[in-house]
């Protein structure tokens, strides 16, 4: 028995050695937290690069918990608490917790992130020997990526009934397992990701037909193991992309709307393959009602039976996180099914310093509600404020985004045109104007942006009345359901269309083709010159949200691993992948690099995120021989062009041959405080003979002169 600081190790059952590691990683994942406090994590993740590191110590590992409501005065049972990625989350909300794991390193690592907390106790031993001795009155067990590995636990012609069935003899009756586990049939899976466990292509899919000692279920079969034990009393949820990381929990009673499930690529393990656009594939799914079989996780509710059912205070049926934000806007939305049996939806503070901007929200309805009740164009949604949270009305009805959306599947472009605009134009005339004036509010969040002088502005601006935003109803209401970022100073008119057109147009390829068919910004007064200062002035939005903090997308392009597309498997290697090198003084290197996926289109178009420190940067457009047309590099913050240079030919203005598997656009003037390169090209892929002959039509003096000094601007 030991402790590290108020959370005790009880090493009774401990063979004396670790009998599983995943070895000199943990080692260093114990040095981080003994060496950082938990608010640093995110900078260590990212600064790391390393999904080990990531994934015991991400916080975004608890969302798989932290939306659950726990009754209070909890005692719960944590079987398999590993690192403790989610004991934290359990201690928050339990009067005791109770974890078993085998690995000492591992409940190291645990007790020392959690070392403040005095309701944690780790029991270090094989889960046989542990579990004979503990209680059988929790009122919670948890099996979080633990069930899988049943057969290693108990043994058996039946080990994961037999697991199941042992846990639930720890609990009281009427006591609850939450489950979390991977779905067999996910679709990640058969687009091309490997199996999480044994990180082979299709082995789940197959039965797993080469692999021992693990096994994961589609929901027919948990079902079935449930019901063969007597357990018939169980709710299922659905957390996307995955347990690990969850950003939105979904469930059987609120599934995902086509057109939501747009964050598929999350391989931070392992390279996986691209054989299909999982977005389109989900709206497929959804739309003829079989997500709960393609879900790739499952987060399971099983009660057990004995004891009178009693109605919770709320049935949480959807929870989504706010993501990459610092703890003062951290916040999560629920809908819940109260006590009285009515849904209702709402906000809460994902941390304690999050209060206030609950309470911001609740001024911003008064005074939205104030500005907008003369033209009765925009309604707010009905709101309560409570204790810790604001309570939204619920509605029925379709948003403005899915209403557009359908309009478009049906191929009335026309008619989706005509709807947009008659929206931007309802947004526009929502409110009374007055002259824009800069205020140091506006400096703080959207910094010095250059507003041209009167420019039309409205002085409580929610700057988040995009489509997806705004619900209509049957009486013909739009009702605004989200007033989060609602301002209490001068905002341009135009910057809050932007925003509404940008967040629409810019997210799917199938909208894209819009702004080809309709000029949308220049129909409502917004020039080149007005996209450039609102590009800067969302960038200064987003990082006046996300502070120091790294979303799961941000860190995406510097720690995911490889998504090679079927195309580059017919070609038989993924030679259309962008790589970028950042110099940071001391030369380029593979470890300050990351990759940009291409996804194999003909013209490509991308921003080069240029840090602070940077003093140099690589492109490499292709990991072979190819062909540039149309370059062109610019400033996202003035759209003034790159100075570059090339390892190429210049076959002709901004066109440019490339003869080796090491194409390169180099470029070494980096403005003081870095900043954004917008690039474009039109890219042709050619074998390295091709690229042989074509540099044998070109005089030797003429190839030398222009391999020499490539291009010299942008």
């Amino acid at each position: 028995m030991e402790k590290i600081g108020n959370v005790v190790l009880d090493d009774t059952h401990y063979p004396g050695e670790d009998l599983y590691s995943d070895g000199a990683v943990e080692d260093h994942i114990l040095q981080l937290v003994q060496t950082y406090p938990e608010s640093e994590y995110p900078q260590v993740i990212a600064r790391e690069k390393d999904w080990a590191v990531m994934y015991h110590l991400a916080h975004g590992r608890e969302n798989i918990l932290s939306w659950y409501p726990f009754e209070p005065g909890a005692k719960v049972l944590e079987v398999g608490s590993g690192c403790g990625a989610v004991t934290g989350a359990l201690a928050s909300v339990a009067d005791s917790v109770t974890c078993i794991d085998l690995s000492k390193k591992r409940s190291m690592i645990n007790a020392t992130r959690h070392k403040d907390s005095d309701n944690i106790q780790i029991c270090l031993g094989n889960f046989q020997d542990v579990e004979q001795g503990l209680e059988r009155d929790f009122d919670y067990a948890t099996l979080i990526g633990v069930f899988e590995y049943g057969r290693g636990y108990i043994g058996g012609d039946k080990p994961y009934h037999g697991f199941l069935s042992t846990v639930m003899e720890h609990l009281r009756p009427g006591g609850k397992l939450l489950m979390a586990i991977e779905n067999k049939f996910g679709l990640k899976y058969w687009a091309g990701c490997r199996e999480d466990h044994v990180g082979t292509y299709f082995e789940g899919l197959e039965g797993y037909p080469q692999t021992e000692g693990v096994r994961t279920f589609t929901r027919p079969e948990l079902i079935e193991i449930m019901e063969e034990c007597g357990y018939t009393d169980y709710q299922f949820y659905y957390p996307y992309p995955d347990y690990k990381f969850p950003l939105t929990i979904y469930s059987d009673r609120y599934l995902p709307k086509i057109g939501e499930l747009k964050n598929n690529l999350c391989n931070f393990d392992r390279d996986r393959l691209l054989l299909m656009e999982e977005e389109k594939v989900y709206d497929q799914i959804i739309k003829d009602g079989l997500f709960p079989l393609y879900s790739n996780s499952f987060f399971v509710e099983i009660t057990k039976p004995g004891a009178e059912k009693k109605q919770q205070t709320e049935q949480v049926f959807y929870t989504k996180y706010s993501s990459g934000r610092v703890p003062e806007f951290s916040i999560q939305t629920r809908i819940v099914q109260n006590i009285v049996g009515k849904p209702m939806l709402y906000k809460k503070a994902g941390f304690l310093a999050g209060q206030k901007h609950i309470s911001h929200m609740e001024e911003a309805g008064r005074r939205l509600q104030a500005l907008w009740q003369n033209q009765n164009l925009l309604y707010v949604n009905h709101y309560i404020s409570q204790r810790d949270r604001i309570e939204f009305e619920y509605l029925e009805g379709i948003t403005l985004e899915e209403q557009l959306d359908l309009l478009l599947e049906q191929g009335g472009y026309q008619e989706t045109v005509e709807h947009i605009c008659s929206a931007l134009q309802r947004l526009k005339d929502s409110a009374p104007t007055e002259a824009f004036e800069m205020t140091p509010e506006f400096q703080q969040v959207f910094g010095q942006a250059e507003i041209p002088s009167g420019e039309p502005a409205v002085s409580v601006a929610d700057v988040d009345l995009i489509f997806s935003n705004i619900l209509c109803t049957e009486d013909g209401g739009w009702h605004v359901l989200d007033y989060e970022w609602t301002f209490f100073f001068p905002v341009p008119v135009r910057f809050i269309l932007y925003r509404a057109l940008h967040y629409y147009l810019e997210l799917s390829p199938r909208r894209r083709k819009l702004k080809d068919y309709y000029d949308f910004y220049g129909a409502f007064g917004i020039t080149a010159a007005h996209q450039n200062i609102y590009e800067k002035m969302e960038q200064q939005f987003q990082n006046y949200i996300s502070g120091d903090s790294i979303s799961l997308a941000g860190l995406y392009p510097v720690m995911g691993k490889r998504a090679l597309p079927l195309e580059a498997l017919l070609q038989g290697t993924d030679r259309r992948r962008v790589q970028i090198y950042l110099d940071y003084g001391e030369g380029f290197s593979e470890q300050d690099s990351y990759f940009i996926e291409a996804y194999y289109q003909e013209k490509l178009e991308y921003t080069v995120r240029v840090p602070e420190q940077a003093a140099g940067i690589w492109i490499d457009p292709a990991l072979s021989a190819c062909i540039l047309r149309e370059v062109q590099l610019s400033w996202a913050e003035n759209g003034l062009p790159v100075q570059y240079r090339t390892t190429g030919f210049s076959l002709e203005e901004n066109c440019f041959l490339f003869d080796n598997s090491d194409p390169k656009i180099i470029i070494e003037e980096i403005p003081q405080g870095g900043g954004n390169i917008q690039v474009s090209y039109q890219i042709s892929i050619l074998e390295q003979e091709t690229a042989a002959l074509l540099m044998g039509k070109m005089n030797p003096p003429e190839r030398r002169k222009k391999k020499s000094w490539g291009l010299l601007k942008g």
